[in-house]
């Protein structure tokens, strides 16, 4: 599957920063705000970033459909089909200029949720931002 360039982005796993979720970054999703955490650990949530959301349905009519409504409220949306034949489409959803905040993910999560539950053999898989390498934050820095 041919996906889009990501020399500006890096990938967090939900792991590696454990703790408790301080009330901003809790979204009532575990791992969301496991991997709000571990951003906020390593860059500045204050700064406008692009914001990137994964769907995997299992056709082209599958992807339009979802593709509509997300453009409809502003998500830029494409469909990337599979190379190998009966794999999975996955539409890419992003937005550019967001502010990450909990109630941001929180309210995103629902909607992907939604739209997967809608498409039988739908999948969301999740998010990530950009965070350019410029902006990593030295341990001992404050946000």
């Amino acid at each position: 599957m041919t996906q889009p360039d990501h020399d500006d982005w890096h990938v967090f796993r939900p792991n590696p920063i454990g703790g408790e979720t301080p009330p901003e970054l809790s979204t009532g999703d575990p791992e969301d705000d496991q991997l709000l955490r571990q951003i906020a650990a390593r860059a500045r949530l204050d700064l406008p970033r692009e914001y990137r959301h994964y769907l995997y349905v299992p056709d082209q009519e599958s992807a339009q459909t979802i593709v509509r409504p997300l453009e409809a409220t502003g998500w830029q949306a494409e469909i990337y089909a599979s190379d190998d034949a009966g794999e999975p489409y996955c539409v890419v959803a992003a937005r550019d200029g967001v502010v990450l905040t909990a109630d941001l993910v929180r309210s995103a999560r629902e909607l992907f949720q939604k739209l997967a539950s809608l498409i039988p053999g739908a999948d969301y898989d999740g998010w990530e931002v950009s965070i350019g390498t410029d902006e990593y934050l030295e341990p001992d820095s404050e946000q």
